[in-house]
């Protein structure tokens, strides 16, 4: 825990996030943390804490978002980016700090996280917020809230590691229909963590849009992870890193220079 705790002050430089991070307080506060001169809102003792540390503190390939070495990727050639599930916004500052040329695309369904998304999302006029998640059809999503308490911004459209008994209702688009409607036909990168669905979401962008992909990077969650790596190898180089007691793993997907 010392070590842990001095890691997070040495990489944040700051002992009230270092409180933040390590707070078990029943009631989370909304704080700011400033990154590189950008206002973070977060909320105090959750997950928010851990995303700001593993997202935007960790540096070079520890960080979760990070380029892979071999990916041939010029930032600055980066024009459009969707950041799928961004919770409330760390991943996509973080993309839009990465990619300063970007227009970065930020869906995420829930209310809460949603309030703070667009709080973070004014550092860059080049974040959209869309308000609503995506998925294989046009209506209406159950989310189940994350099982571990600590995880406050974590929902879910699966019961897997949720707790069944706190549900709530989001909008959902069909992600093919509605990335054409906002036109978007070639997306240079995409993001994808939505906690289990993003075998459903990819598969319903449509292969032509997926293939003009340069890179997919996220996190599986153990539902339908070989069928969408099955979907991708084709078209994609596929690197994963993952403990092997942890169920969750993060993935990225190269575009193939030349496409079998």
């Amino acid at each position: 825990m010392l070590k842990l705790k001095a890691k997070v002050w040495l990489r944040s430089g700051s002992l009230d996030f270092v409180r933040d991070y390590f707070d078990k307080s029943a009631q989370p506060a909304r704080k700011v943390y400033e990154w590189r001169g950008v206002p973070v809102h977060y909320r105090s003792g959750t997950s928010d804490t851990r995303l700001i540390y593993s997202i935007l503190l960790k540096a070079g390939r520890k960080g979760e978002y990070s380029l892979p070495p071999d990916s041939g990727i010029d930032p600055g050639s980066v024009g459009t980016v969707l950041d799928i599930g961004a919770n409330i916004g760390v991943s996509t500052l973080y993309l839009a700090s990465l990619f300063p040329n970007a227009e970065v695309h930020a869906f995420e369904p829930e209310p809460g996280n949603c309030e703070l998304l667009r709080a973070n999302a004014k550092a860059f006029p080049r974040i959209k917020v869309h308000a609503f998640a995506l998925g294989a059809q046009d209506g209406e999503l159950t989310l189940f809230h994350s099982e571990e308490a600590i995880n406050f911004g974590g929902f879910s459209a699966h019961a897997l590691g949720a707790d069944p008994a706190r549900t709530q209702k989001v909008p959902v688009r069909h992600a093919g229909r509605c990335l054409r409607e906002l036109g978007i036909a070639s997306p240079d990168v995409i993001k994808i963590d939505t906690e289990g669905s993003e075998w459903e979401i990819v598969s319903a962008m449509g292969e032509p849009l997926v293939r003009s992909a340069r890179l997919i990077m996220g996190e599986l969650h153990g539902i339908r992870d070989f069928e969408l790596l099955a979907f991708l190898q084709p078209m994609f180089d596929i690197g994963m890193r993952k403990q092997l007691r942890n169920r969750l793993f993060n993935f990225y997907a190269v575009r193939r220079t030349t496409l079998s």
